[in-house]
């Protein structure tokens, strides 16, 4: 049973492991993007932020949601770890 629920934990640990690098990506290519945009000569908020605009709130709403299910699963783990207590005293 232990190692039943040890196994549960660890998949739900290693799914946030690549939940969180979702996050990070999706940060780190707005960013690029940003520079990007700036190294082409891009400075004017006219034509800066209509080109910025749609990739900064698609990463930013992709990391919300992704850090968002993150800390869900982190729930889930934790309630499985009690229950696993529970069940063993």
């Amino acid at each position: 049973m232990k190692k039943k629920v040890n196994s549960k934990v660890l998949t739900i640990f290693v799914i946030r492991v690549c939940l969180w690098i979702v996050a990070l990506v999706s940060t780190i290519y707005w960013i690029w993007f940003s520079f990007n945009l700036y190294s082409q000569g891009i400075f004017t908020p006219e034509e800066y932020s209509p080109r910025m605009r749609p990739v900064l709130y698609t990463c930013l709403a992709i990391a919300i949601a992704v850090v968002c299910i993150s800390f869900a699963l982190r729930a889930w783990a934790v309630r499985i770890k009690k229950q696993e207590e529970k069940d063993n005293t």
